[in-house]
Order: structure tokens, then C-alpha cells, then sequence
């Protein structure tokens, strides 16, 4: 098993604080159980195993608990010692009606210290935020890095080959895809993101027109990491003899955030200095997930090259968006520490051109924060003062500044 230190990292000072909720969303099937099976094994070294205590609902055995009451007396009745701290473990916690209200009272009983996980980002956009009101702090579990990937397979950094990050850009990092047979691995990633779509934006939703929610789906496929609009989109698809309202769009697209296969990406314009509320960009979690059903061309090399960076960066703790400066875009302007890093993505820097487009795209931005082009070129060249780096060099060993 691949050891998440990373996050374990990020979770170690909380565990002992019962008075905030330690909160883990991130996409079905992308490791977000085992990450709280590795937290229980690394409390199990100095915390007796009677004050742990695990419930998966995703298990029939606890369809009975289906109600934030039967929830919280069941907790509790397996308290073993109520003056010591014990640690609940709640997975896939949404499946219990009335949950917030649940989550609440344990935290709020003070000898609790309460992890929980969910598939959808909304988790936190309702009743759960309301309830705990500043007492939760939310840890976003990703798909593996491809650093991850490769301890995964036993394969040292040195050896990371171009074929093996060409498979990483096309395929993604969902965990278990590295265990399947690789002629199988496609159909295993599209019945996850048909779990995806089924559970967590159709019925969590509530959407009637699944013709027209695989049609937003395919768009966005075939334009990730392009600039578009509800708008625009319904009138593609009034195009094509699909009717979808404006509003309908919004939402879909809503749901599919929410659902965490997508991520909405907002502009910001350098000039104003502010976030721009029309025409964001969308960029898979896991781009295998939409690989695995795409019927026509797709997205090119350079669009796999742009969201894998755009997963990186979030991913070490950026805060990211699309730079807008007058008439053109920087790809990424990275936030970390109130610092801001501008980052252009290329497939490949194979002449003037390139060059001039690349490079020159950060001409408008007067500042001296760090500048990187990021491409697959296995030998990149600084240019005016702005760093070039190859996309395994930004995956693995990162200036301090991108880490």
C-alpha cells in the first residue's frame, strides 16, 4: 500500500483537537478511504484500538443507521471510556439523512475527535457548513501524483521514462488503475465515472436529462481547458439539436463540480486586480475519468499537458486561476503565501513562434514574481529571464517556489 504522507502530514496536528471536524472530500474511487484507513493505522501505534471507531456506509450492514439520531447513539454506544478522547471514522457520511446535525453533536460532546469523508463537494456548501460554523477544516484528496504513481509501481524517479508520463497525462491517477490489467484499465475507469455521473450528479442533483448532461459532458471533453460560458454552451448544443436552457447548463455544470470530476476555474484580471465573473475554464480531476469515454479526437497533447499542471498545482496548495491581461491569457497564476507565480503550458517549444507566444505572454505582467513555460521538451531553455522546465522536472523535482 502507498503511504499518503503528504496528507497524513497535513492531518497529524489535528488529530487530538476534537473541536473541529476533520473534513476529506475528493472524487469516487480516488483514495480518499484508504487515506482514513492509513490515518486509523497511524493512530493505532500509540491509541488503543476500542477508542476507534469506524463506520462505512456504503456498507449494507449500516443501511439501519439512516437517521442523524440512530447515527449519534450508535457512536456513542461505542464509547468504551467517556473520559478518554476516541476517534470516529465516518465514511461516505452523506448517505445518512440529516448527517450535519449528527457530525455536530459528536463533535460537540468534546470526547470525539471526528474524521469524515464524501464524494461531493456540496457536502460542504449546506447544512454541514451551517451546523459547524467555522468548527471543520476540509483536506481535498486527489488522484495520485505522478511521484505517487511511481513509488505505487516500485519505480524510482530516475526511471521515469517519457512512455511513463505520456500514460499519466492520458490515463490520470486513480489508484486502482495501476492494479488492473492494462488492456482492462479503460473500462474500469469508465464504470467509475459512470458511478460518478449515476451518484453524485444524477441523483444527488436531481437531473432529469441525462441526454443532455453526456452532451455538456462530451463539450467539455473536447474543450477542456477552453474558455466558455452556460451561453455559449446551450447555444452549441441547440447546434447539434440538443435544447438545453442557459439556466439548465448552470446548473449541470454546477453539478458536475460539485461531483468533483470537473473543476471550475475562475479568470483573473492582473490589470484590475480581480476575479472575473463570466467565461471560466473547466479542467478534469482526473483525466483518465473522461478519457475513457470519449468517442471523438478529444483533447490534444498540450490540453493534457495544461490540466495536469492545473491538477499539480492545486493539488501542493495553490490557489489557481487563469491570469487576464488585456487581450491575452496566462494559462495559470499559482497563489501561495499571498505570492502569485505566472505558468504557461505547451506540448512542445518547436520554434520561433512558440517561442515568441510562450514566452512573450508574460510581456504585460510588469512584477517579478516567478515565470515558468512548462512543456514536454526533455531538454527546456530559459528565455529573457523566465524559467522553462519539463513537465517531469515540474512533477518531481519542482523549484522550491512551485512545491
Amino acid at each position: 500500500m502507498l503511504i499518503r504522507e503528504s496528507y497524513l502530514s497535513r492531518l497529524r496536528p489535528m488529530y487530538d483537537v476534537p473541536d473541529l471536524v476533520k473534513v476529506l472530500t475528493g472524487v469516487r474511487r480516488g483514495g480518499k478511504s484508504v487515506l482514513l484507513t492509513q490515518v486509523q493505522d497511524d493512530l493505532r501505534t500509540h491509541v488503543p484500538a476500542e477508542r476507534i471507531i469506524c463506520l462505512n456506509f456504503e456498507f449494507l450492514g449500516l443501511a439501519e443507521i439512516a437517521h442523524a439520531e440512530k447515527l449519534d447513539r450508535h457512536v456513542h454506544s461505542l464509547v468504551t471510556d467517556p473520559t478518554q478522547l476516541h476517534y470516529v471514522f465516518l465514511d461516505e457520511v452523506q448517505e445518512v439523512d440529516g448527517f450535519e446535525r449528527a457530525v455536530n453533536s459528536l463533535r460537540a460532546s468534546g470526547n470525539l475527535s471526528v474524521f469524515i469523508t464524501g464524494s461531493n463537494s456540496h457536502l460542504l456548501d449546506g447544512g454541514l457548513s451551517t451546523y459547524l460554523a467555522g468548527r471543520y477544516i476540509e483536506t481535498k484528496v486527489w488522484p495520485l501524483s505522478f511521484a505517487e504513481s511511481l513509488e505505487l509501481r516500485g519505480i524510482s524517479l530516475d526511471q521515469a521514462s517519457l512512455d511513463l508520463v505520456t500514460d499519466y497525462l492520458s490515463w490520470g491517477g486513480m489508484p486502482f488503475r495501476f492494479s488492473v490489467d492494462p488492456a482492462l484499465q479503460r473500462n474500469y475507469l469508465r464504470d467509475v465515472f459512470n458511478s460518478v455521473v449515476l451518484r453524485d450528479v444524477v441523483q444527488r442533483a436531481g437531473v432529469r436529462d441525462v441526454v443532455g448532461l453526456e452532451a455538456i459532458i462530451d463539450f467539455t471533453i473536447d474543450n477542456m481547458g477552453r474558455v466558455m460560458s452556460p451561453s455559449s454552451l446551450a447555444g452549441y448544443l441547440a447546434s447539434v439539436g440538443k435544447t438545453l436552457s442557459t439556466d439548465a447548463v448552470y446548473a449541470y455544470l454546477r453539478a458536475l463540480d460539485a461531483s468533483l470530476l470537473l473543476n471550475r476555474v475562475r479568470r483573473y484580471d492582473l490589470r484590475g486586480k480581480r476575479v472575473m465573473s463570466t467565461l471560466d475554464k473547466y479542467y478534469a480531476t482526473d483525466v483518465g475519468l473522461l478519457w475513457s469515454r470519449r468517442t471523438g479526437q478529444g483533447p490534444g497533447q498540450g490540453d493534457l499537458v495544461e490540466n495536469c499542471v492545473y491538477v499539480e498545482l492545486v493539488r501542493r496548495g495553490f490557489d489557481v486561476y487563469v491570469g487576464v491581461t488585456g487581450h491575452t491569457e496566462i494559462d495559470f497564476v499559482a497563489v501561495k503565501d499571498q505570492r502569485p507565480r505566472y505558468i504557461q503550458t505547451a506540448y512542445l517549444i518547436t520554434g520561433d513562434n512558440v517561442v515568441a507566444r510562450e514566452f512573450g505572454a508574460f510581456a504585460p505582467i510588469r512584477d517579478n514574481h516567478p515565470k515558468y513555460v512548462i512543456s514536454l521538451d526533455p531538454f527546456p531553455q530559459d528565455h529573457d529571464g523566465i524559467r522553462h522546465l519539463s513537465l517531469t522536472q515540474f512533477l518531481l523535482d519542482p523549484p522550491d517556489d512551485l512545491r
